[in-house]
């Protein structure tokens, strides 16, 4: 979708490749937005996940990977009583 409304835009044709078209009006494409995006919250939300090293206290090759907390949704799931 977002190719077929750039080349309407630029005026080339159904067969054209778009990653020129892309650099020339300085567009993301979507994956590149939803990475941005992701990137943009963990590095504004550091608190809301843990590495490695905090996950196992062992110096690693994944001591520097970012990990989700586990949480507990039993009593979510279940609704609060």
């Amino acid at each position: 979708m977002q190719k077929r409304v750039i080349r309407i835009i630029s005026g080339a044709e159904p067969r054209v490749s778009c990653r020129g078209l892309f650099r020339k009006f300085e567009i993301l494409r979507v994956p590149c937005q939803y990475i941005l995006s992701l990137m943009l919250f963990i590095i504004d939300k550091p608190n809301n996940f843990q590495t490695g090293l905090e996950m196992h206290e062992l110096h690693t090759r994944s001591k520097n990977q970012l990990f989700i907390p586990f949480a507990n949704l039993t009593r979510v799931h279940k609704g609060i009583t």
